[in-house]
């Protein structure tokens, strides 16, 4: 199979037949379903709830209340990935009936009271953001990267800025769902999980049942990006079906559930500031990021400090700091954690660095990471040859360039390299289109080269989509958007980019690294330095439809 464009995937028929199961699917004799509600606000509790106002309703069964404060807790720490905060039961409501929409008919005519805690105190993710910016003014911080002095550095050429991204929900196609039978000395589950290990103790934990009591199936996964990771969801379903024993539940969020009940992806805040030399390059760097959010797994400086900008000795003196904003909202792990965000922030500043002293933004960053490793010059060289750069463009028109590398930039031959350039058009009224993005990229060796390429323009319209569009916004302690009909997306019927990937820049080193996650980084940024060369206008922050990009 190995080396072959296009093995073969045993599984396609089944998906394009309709006959493969996903988690939603699953059919077990016995089976009942529960549909299920937690408190809008996270970290929010029940006040009160009237289940005798449905329990006579077609098909209930029962409603079950599941209390943070009288379940199992939190996982075995050896044995789980992630940490005890972000799967540990949520305050919630459940309805179990012989079908589903019985069970969501008598969860929506079920009175429920919640208190919002401590989360209410945020009335807007404004609030939460314009705090994060505030720690900047702290001097207290975590030191991430430090070399030379950069207090001792002055000069006349300053740039500097602040740049954000915010929250963003995962919007899977396939609504977090789950099936699980409890009995008294076993549990069985049946679930769509993307860390099967993480499920397996989550389940064990919960029930106390001893390992070799414990089953679990895993089923095709209808889109999860990072979502499915934590077992958040399946520890949920195996608490409601704990309350129910001895029967298989089966567990479905509802979509709205889905978008108010997120792991979403952490906000960044970032101050940049650079003291420029005589040569158009920094002398010093001094920078301070905020994460938002107490979840110490999901405040990762991928693609931050270890940038070859601020690795490769070019800048002598550098120092970079983080702080975190503790809030109620929990945090997961969006694809690319914090990289797809770090690369946004870095890419954007370093080209307002090449625009301040009038240095062509290719070349500014072929100076530096032509001093620290060679596919790194070779993707930018590849991706800007291939998308035309230099060429002259219509008024309107521009391109831009980023690169990154997920998982570690600051290692040779590690992780996987990738260059986007992005070509934009923007009305004088402010439309925009994304009209070309060419890729180049190095994850060392592939295997399978037309899937290599499918997740590269997955993963590159993902990033555009996220750049574009996506912000989940809050209202007192919840959020607001609750389903599609709120939350822009990039969609079929939409105008895309023509997404050209380039393997020239291949290295051929012999790993074969990760790479659904790293074509996330570069073409956000791409696109943003394009609307600068296209408009003028320098966006810090995304998405870009909060911006008005009109010109004259």
């Amino acid at each position: 199979m190995l080396g072959k464009a296009s093995p073969a995937k045993l599984h396609i028929p089944q998906v394009v037949r309709g006959k493969a199961t996903y988690g939603i699917d699953v059919k077990v004799p016995g089976m009942v379903h529960a549909a299920l509600r937690q408190a809008p606000v996270q970290g929010g509790t029940l006040k009160s709830h009237k289940p005798e106002a449905v329990l006579g309703m077609p098909g209930v069964r029962a409603v079950v209340v599941l209390d943070p404060a009288k379940t199992r807790g939190s996982p075995v720490p050896s044995k789980a990935t992630w940490g005890p905060a972000d799967n540990q039961v949520q305050s919630a409501v459940a309805v179990i009936a012989d079908h589903y929409w019985q069970a969501k008919t008598a969860l929506d005519a079920l009175p429920i009271e919640w208190d919002s805690g401590p989360g209410g105190q945020w009335a807007s993710d404004k609030q939460i953001y314009d705090a994060a910016q505030a720690l900047h003014d702290d001097s207290s911080g975590r030191v991430v990267r430090k070399s030379g002095d950069v207090a001792s550095v002055t000069g006349e050429k300053v740039v500097e800025g602040v740049y954000f991204t915010p929250y963003s929900e995962n919007a899977m196609m396939e609504p977090l769902n789950g099936t699980a039978l409890v009995t008294k000395d076993s549990v069985e589950v049946w679930c769509p999980t993307q860390d099967v290990i993480q499920a397996y103790w989550v389940a064990i934990e919960e029930t106390g049942v001893p390992p070799e009591k414990a089953k679990l199936h895993q089923t095709y996964v209808g889109g999860a990006f990072g979502r499915r990771t934590q077992a958040d969801d399946v520890r949920m379903v195996v608490a409601i079906a704990k309350e129910y024993p001895g029967v298989p539940v089966k567990t479905i969020w509802s979509r709205e559930e889905c978008f108010q009940q997120g792991r979403y992806r952490t906000p960044i805040v970032t101050r940049f500031k650079a003291v420029l030399g005589d040569n158009g390059y920094p002398l010093a760097v001094t920078s301070r990021t905020s994460f938002v959010g107490t979840r110490p797994p999901f405040q990762l400086t991928f693609g931050y400090d270890d940038m070859p900008y601020f690795t490769s000795g070019i800048i002598p003196n550098v120092h970079f700091s983080a702080t975190k904003l503790p809030v109620h909202v929990l945090n997961g792990a969006y694809r690319g954690p914090c990289f797809n965000s770090h690369a946004f922030l870095v890419e954007t500043f370093i080209d307002e660095c090449a625009i301040a002293v009038g240095i062509d933004p290719l070349e500014y960053r072929l100076t530096v990471v032509s001093k620290w490793d060679k596919p790194w010059a070779d993707c930018l060289r590849v991706a800007a040859e291939k998308a035309g750069w230099g060429r002259p463009l219509p008024r309107g028109e521009g391109r831009g360039i980023a690169i990154t590398c997920w998982p570690q930039a600051a290692l040779h031959n590690t992780g996987t390299i990738v260059c986007a350039v992005a070509r934009v058009k923007v009305t004088k009224s402010g439309e925009l289109t994304v009209a070309q993005l060419d890729i180049a990229f190095d994850c060392g060796s592939v295997a399978n080269s037309d899937a290599v390429r499918a997740q590269i323009e997955g993963a590159a319209l993902f990033s555009t989509n996220m750049t574009l569009n996506e912000q989940m916004t809050i209202k007192d302690g919840a959020m607001v958007e609750r389903n599609f009909d709120r939350y822009p997306m990039l969609r079929l019927g939409d105008r895309l980019p023509q997404i050209n990937v380039h393997f020239d820049a291949l290295s051929g080193h012999e790993r074969f690294e990760i790479i659904g996650e790293a074509p996330t980084g570069p073409a956000g940024p791409a696109i943003g330095n394009a609307i600068f060369q296209a408009t003028g206008k320098r966006l810090r922050s995304t998405p870009f439809r909060n911006h008005d990009l009109t010109w004259t």
